[in-house]
């Protein structure tokens, strides 16, 4: 049984513009992967059948499960006839705008190709996982990357300095869809914004992208979720900067700037249902790993990735 690690991502910015007539809306935005990371275990079978279990009952197994749909997808264009038993252990919670299913679609790409020998570049893996998802094609590579059109035009940018984040993700979880739904600015075209980020990125100013950071989507997410004023307000006591939703939430990132702040905050405790991860930024996508099953991260194999 092989184990890979499936991390998380959240956004340094997110611009939402028009509906397209696919009924996706064009985005503009960087992404970044976070050491907040999924257990992935890999087993060929013989009999050519796909078997995905998740024990968390808040992820659906078998053919509902992307990564099911991106083994099928390899195996179609490919003419694999073996199957795989894949075990999906969670960190990365659902519902929380951290991609937790897009980055395990994208982990299974490149597992199954490595596993059943395919040899597939990074390319191959990205233009497959556009048709699996909009965030699938991100996390073949990981990093920093701007991401655009319904979010498979991926471009990688500098790395920005390695930096701890936090992670709070509320009680309950918040639909894509609906919090879409309730979406109704356009995105102004050449966003003054968009193009300071950007400069900051290039230069590595990691405090001025965090601090002109925006995401378009908190406002329709605080609709609906009613605990964002006490959850922002958290945020602010222990300390952390540039606070901002993940993607379409329900989660929460900010930066870490008073490491004491933090830890006086998380003594001091927070809501029931509420979910604290410290997290650092990380510059790969999916990484084989050796991992035992109790281990939440496993020791980097640095020839495990795609470059």
């Amino acid at each position: 049984m092989r184990r890979f690690i499936s991390y998380a991502k959240f956004n340094l910015y997110l611009a939402v513009g028009r509906r397209r007539s696919d009924g996706y809306h064009e985005i503009d935005t960087v992404l970044q992967t976070i050491d907040l990371a999924d257990e992935l275990s890999f087993e060929p079978l013989e009999s050519g059948h796909l078997d995905v279990i998740c024990p968390d009952p808040a992820v659906p197994g078998g053919p509902e499960n992307l990564v099911h749909r991106a083994l099928e997808l390899l195996r179609d264009r490919s003419g694999v006839e073996e199957g795989m038993r894949v075990v999906i252990t969670k960190r990365i919670p659902p519902e929380a705008g951290l991609g937790g299913g897009s980055s395990n679609a994208a982990c299974a790409l490149a597992a199954g190709s490595l596993i059943w020998g395919l040899g597939l570049r990074a390319d191959e893996l990205e233009a497959m996982a556009a048709d699996i998802g909009s965030d699938v094609p991100f996390f073949i590579r990981g990093g920093t990357q701007r991401c655009r059109g319904r979010g498979e035009i991926c471009e990688r940018l500098e790395p920005l300095p390695d930096s701890d984040w936090v992670v709070v993700k509320p009680a309950g979880g918040l639909s894509t869809t609906e919090v879409y739904g309730l979406f109704r600015s356009p995105l102004t075209q050449n966003r003054q914004e968009v193009r300071m980020i950007l400069e900051s990125v290039a230069k590595r100013d990691l405090p001025t992208v965090v601090e002109m950071g925006f995401n378009d989507l908190e406002g329709p997410a605080s609709e609906i979720q009613p605990t964002v004023a006490r959850l922002t307000a958290w945020m602010r006591t222990a300390g952390l900067t540039g606070s901002r939703l993940a993607g379409s939430g329900s989660a929460w990132v900010g930066l870490v700037s008073d490491p004491e702040a933090v830890r006086r905050a998380e003594l001091d405790g927070f809501p029931s249902g509420w979910r604290v991860f410290r997290v650092r930024s990380t510059d790969r996508g999916w990484i084989e790993q050796e991992t035992s099953a109790s281990e939440s991260h496993g020791k980097v194999n640095p020839d495990g990735g795609l470059e």
